[in-house]
């Protein structure tokens, strides 16, 4: 899902720019589960000296995807079968909560946006099965869509909270494609969730969501038996 940019202002700009770079690294798993975060070694790689790269972990740390441990600077947060089963049930609470109120509250403009996001998703590649390069133009549609069904909802802290618990499921389904994952019918299950949206169908389309997100962890949890506790 995509998030709002932080306001303009030069250090603030510096801090929020490696923020969003190391985020999408975190999630896409360029750096490992438990990796230590070396301030040292990812300051010139991002063009930026070591206070805002301390500030974006910092931030990371609120977000659950870093870890800070006392006087030994950062790691990347684990993984672990725990984690992802309640992130599973976090997630299966409040985005069904966020889609009831976009349902509700969504316009015309609303509808041609999911609209699009879907007609956009169904024009890339599906989700590779056996251990293939992701296709990333497919993977931010994908959160794209999932981010427009909501948008409508009028509590931006909710959708702060969605975006979140969305980023921290993505490191483990895409530790499931990686491994290969399952035949799954992904497109049928979007077009489905979209149409009872549009239909403004809440009850369905919330049980849908529901079922959707359960889906995916059955399949991460296959693809990876072996998931630390």
């Amino acid at each position: 899902m995509t998030r709002e940019r932080s306001a303009p202002g030069a250090a603030l700009t510096k801090t929020s720019t490696v923020l969003d770079q190391l985020r999408t690294e975190i999630v896409h798993g360029t750096h490992a589960p438990g990796e230590k975060l070396r301030l040292e070694h990812l300051a010139p790689r991002y063009g930026v000296g070591r206070t805002p790269l301390r500030e974006a972990c910092c931030r990371l740390v609120a977000e659950g995807l870093v870890t800070a441990e006392d006087q030994r600077g950062f790691r990347v947060a684990a993984i672990s079968r725990g984690d992802l089963l309640d992130l599973t049930r976090t997630r299966q609470q409040v985005e069904p909560l966020a889609l009831r109120g976009s349902i509700q509250r969504g316009d015309l403009a609303w509808e041609r946006a999911v609209t699009a996001a879907l007609h956009r998703l169904r024009r890339r590649s599906a989700p590779p099965r056996h251990g293939a390069a992701l296709d990333e133009h497919w993977e931010r549609e994908h959160g794209q869509l999932h981010a427009t069904l909501l948008s409508a909802c009028d509590s931006p802290l909710l959708l702060r909270f969605c975006a979140t618990l969305f980023e921290q499921s993505e490191r483990y389904r895409r530790v499931a494609v990686a491994h290969g994952q399952p035949a799954r019918d992904i497109a049928g299950e979007h077009e489905a969730l979209v149409r009872a949206a549009l239909d403004r169908d809440a009850e369905r389309a919330g049980a849908l969501l529901i079922e959707h997100i359960a889906r995916t962890t059955e399949r991460v949890l296959a693809c990876h038996p072996l998931l630390p506790a």
